[in-house]
């Protein structure tokens, strides 16, 4: 019974839209900084990435570095 101490919701008009986010301008920064953040989180250098191997596995997994 406690449901009918709360009012009841208001009437949602129908034909009514929210405004849609212009996409195309968030595209291009949404890219750009996934290419970034790959960048600076993904070391490219063969030895960092065998260090990191090592850290978690043996040597004899880590050979292909």
């Amino acid at each position: 019974m406690t449901a009918s101490c709360f009012s009841t919701p208001l009437p949602v008009a129908h034909g009514l839209r929210r405004p849609r986010l212009r996409a195309r301008g968030l595209v291009l920064p949404a890219v750009i900084a996934m290419v970034l953040g790959a960048a600076l989180l993904a070391p490219e250098q063969p030895r960092a990435q065998a260090e990191i191997c090592e850290r978690h596995n043996g040597a004899a997994a880590c050979r292909i570095w």
